[in-house]
């Protein structure tokens, strides 16, 4: 019997060893995933809503490029605009699109100004007017002609501050590109969107959303939906 205390001493170690090691893989796995999970376009959309509930704009501009989201949704909206005004002749729609490249950095620029004053401090700024231009809105400022600041305006046109999030519906990846489609709820109208987002992934593995890559058919399912909703009222 003396002699087996070697190896069941032995042998104790060695489960021992066998257990630190199974905790060292369990620690491993976890940050591993943790890494993993840090990784995925899902973990900087946390980001970016932590960031605006912390009104933390550095934090924020890290993983929204606000310029580009800014310049991508003008470029959209004046093409919708150019759609429903299909009375406009030729000349005229160059006449505009003069025009309108004029304009264009002077509200693309108000647009992420918007966004910043917004992330800062939860809502946005006063326009010339003296309202307020944030999710409250007056009974009869429906029926004013828009003016002020512009991503007000752009909420009104989208409804966008009536919905509600509801889930990221998917995620595709490709090298260093992601398609991020979340899904939208509006309960007013009983309707669900999709908003599709393309996000680049960034040097330390987060992502930078850069685009809405179906903002024109966004735009457009909600007036469709406003139509029908109408009709039926």
């Amino acid at each position: 019997m003396e002699e087996m205390a070697p190896y069941e001493a032995g042998n104790g170690r060695n489960k021992k060893f066998i257990a630190i090691a199974v905790v060292i893989l369990l620690v491993i796995c976890g940050i591993g995933g943790y890494l993993y999970y840090k990784r995925t376009p899902a973990y900087s959309m946390q980001l970016i809503q932590e960031s605006v509930k912390e009104h933390n704009w550095e934090k924020f501009s890290r993983h929204v490029d606000t310029k580009n989201l800014a310049d991508a949704a003008f470029d959209d909206i004046i093409e919708i605009s150019m759609e429903e005004r299909g009375d406009l002749d030729e000349h005229t729609k160059a006449l505009a699109m003069s025009f309108v490249k004029l304009v264009k950095p002077n509200i693309t620029s108000l647009l992420e100004s918007a966004v910043k004053e917004y992330v800062e401090t939860g809502e946005f700024k006063k326009d010339e007017t003296g309202n307020a231009t944030n999710n409250s809105t007056t009974q009869n400022k429906k029926a004013a002609p828009k003016k002020g600041n512009p991503a007000d305006n752009l909420l009104q046109d989208t409804k966008a501050d009536k919905l509600k999030f509801s889930s990221i519906k998917s995620t595709e990846e490709s090298d260093n590109t992601a398609i991020v489609t979340l899904e939208l709820r509006d309960e007013a109208a009983s309707a669900n969107y999709e908003l599709k987002i393309r996000m680049i992934q960034l040097e330390d593995g987060t992502w930078k959303v850069s685009k809405i890559d179906n903002l024109k058919e966004f735009y457009k399912a909600v007036k469709e939906n406003e139509k029908q909703h109408k009709k039926a009222a």
